[in-house]
């Protein structure tokens, strides 16, 4: 089989290769991958940014399968059944170990990823994916919709005429739009792109701001919300987003810090405004497999459909790997392993 390797920190150290098809141990799943996605963190993982892969590892944190051989011991799922491996694969419990998230995580420096035509992963960390979603749009939910399932739904349990501020337009924010639509929430989309605007406004977005524009766009979610404050806003983590973020959410409301976008990993946080109005600073990184599970049963009963951009065939992942800090997409950008 082919897949995309990283040897070490450096793009230049990411090729294509062939490596046996694996075969499945006990207890797990052989998957026949169908499509998968690249995302900034593969980017990242490409150059060392998480620390310096010691052994060659297959990168790709989510992506779709369907199953066509299992090992001993494996019930529950039929040959040519369309599966999502969880992103983190030992998150099978609402709590777990910190070794378990750190050394399980797909595309990481312990475990081989999505970006290869055939991976074998623990029967129990499969869940069973929306028939109504192509293989590109079911490959977006592992990571992206369950990071935006989480914090929307899970954490901050946003419901009717709660509001929810989201930044940005790639995968994660345009899932929490949709999932916060779903909730009957009213939303407002930031971006720095008047097109990209637009476009969230056809998908439900009630109000939009361009942050360029309003710098301090926080005051301007105090007067859509007449001085309240959003219930949620979601925060890419950057040092300049926080403080307009901790400053538009209402007292006892939820930020929840869905990326690590800042040049430094220290974000200053006014602790007094903090403790003075009460807030949650949440992080939110994929989630448990109940959660994925109530994800897709969700999506599956709305017939909601992930935000595709484009696709591209497996040849090419190299080349979206190493364009990902651009962030030009709309939504996500997805690999098809059938293409060449």
């Amino acid at each position: 089989m082919r897949a995309w390797v990283s040897h070490g920190a450096g793009l230049d150290r990411l090729r294509l290769e062939e490596r046996p098809v694996p075969r499945p141990a006990a207890g797990q799943v052989l998957l026949r991958m169908r499509a998968a996605t690249v995302a900034l963190r593969d980017h990242k993982m490409a150059l060392g940014a998480y620390g310096e892969v010691r052994e060659p590892r297959v990168l790709g944190g989510e992506g779709v399968g369907e199953v066509v051989e299992w090992g001993e011991g494996v019930q529950g799922w039929r040959e040519g059944q369309r599966v999502n491996p969880l992103f983190v694969q030992g998150w099978t419990e609402e709590r777990v170990h910190h070794d378990v998230v750190a050394r399980s995580t797909l595309g990481s420096a312990f475990v081989d990823g999505c970006l290869a035509e055939y991976m074998a992963v623990p029967a129990h960390s499969l869940v069973a994916v929306p028939e109504h979603l192509s293989d590109g749009e079911a490959a977006t939910l592992p990571f992206a919709g369950l990071t935006a399932w989480c914090a929307v739904r899970e954490q901050a349990r946003i419901g009717a005429r709660d509001v929810v501020v989201v930044q940005g337009t790639g995968g994660i924010p345009l899932f929490a739009l949709q999932f916060a639509k779903q909730a009957g929430a009213r939303v407002i989309v930031t971006s720095k792109n008047d097109d990209k605007l637009e476009r969230v406004r056809t998908l439900g977005a009630d109000h939009t701001l361009n942050y360029e524009r309003q710098p301090q766009w926080s005051q301007a979610v105090l007067e859509f919300t007449a001085g309240h404050g959003a219930d949620l806003v979601m925060d890419p983590g950057g040092s300049v987003t926080m403080a307009q973020s901790l400053r538009a959410v209402r007292p006892g409301g939820t930020v929840c810090v869905v990326g690590a976008l800042g040049a430094s990993p220290d974000i200053a946080v006014s602790l007094p405004w903090l403790l003075g109005h009460n807030l949650r600073v949440q992080g939110c990184n994929a989630g448990p497999l109940q959660a994925h599970r109530a994800m897709a049963a969700a999506i599956a009963a709305t017939a909601l459909r992930p935000i595709v951009e484009r696709t591209v065939p497996f040849v090419d992942a190299g080349l979206a790997i190493a364009a990902a800090p651009r962030a030009e997409q709309f939504g996500k950008v997805c690999v098809l392993m059938g293409e060449d």
